[in-house]
């Protein structure tokens, strides 16, 4: 019958659509996942050369707690 394949083509083109949509999310989730690994190693970095700095020049300087502040 005609309409069976039409149904059928129209069953396919939905489900493609849906897996083009979800290839499109996964996409963007892995770039904003490797742009987040990024900074946190840019900031790890960061905070390793103030430490240095602060050090050499003999700053007075206690680090604040790590964490959440329990009042």
């Amino acid at each position: 019958m005609a309409t069976t394949d039409i149904r059928l083509q129209r069953v396919n083109d939905e489900y493609q659509g849906i897996r083009k949509a979800q290839d499109a999310l996964f996409d963007k989730t892995d770039t904003f996942e490797a742009a987040l690994l990024g900074l946190t190693e840019q900031v790890a970095e960061l905070n390793r050369k103030v430490d240095a700095i602060i050090k050499h020049l003999d700053v007075p300087y206690d680090k604040p707690p790590i964490g959440f502040r329990q009042d």
